[in-house]
């Protein structure tokens, strides 16, 4: 038999707590406890059931990791040989050559 999933864990645990409910004295509280962890226990369901379908239908399933295509800030930013422009070390931000710190930051160039 296959390992259970983290989705039919969490459903378990789910319906654990929902057992546990019966014990909350306050009849107001558990009613709400109850109310919530049905509610939790219909969403897990029908999370698994998309999945299953996007599986199907050979469609990535939400929440895969994927290679970010944001840049990286530890990249060498680009130096332009006849530029002015200087960048601080801390923020990245461009420094006025003049002043002697970064005027974000205040890191000293």
């Amino acid at each position: 038999m296959a390992e259970p999933s983290e989705m039919e864990n969490f459903q378990r645990w789910l319906q654990t707590q929902l057992s546990m409910t019966s014990s909350i004295e306050d009849p107001i509280e558990r009613e709400r406890r109850r109310l919530q962890i049905e509610s939790a226990i219909r969403e897990a369901i029908a999370f698994r059931e998309s999945l299953k379908i996007l599986e199907e239908l050979q469609v990535s399933p939400p929440f895969v990791n994927t290679e970010s295509s944001v840049r990286s800030i530890s990249e060498p930013s680009q130096n332009n040989s006849g530029s002015d422009n200087l960048r601080c070390p801390n923020c990245d931000s461009e420094l006025d050559q003049d002043l002697g710190f970064c005027t974000i930051c205040g890191e000293r160039s």
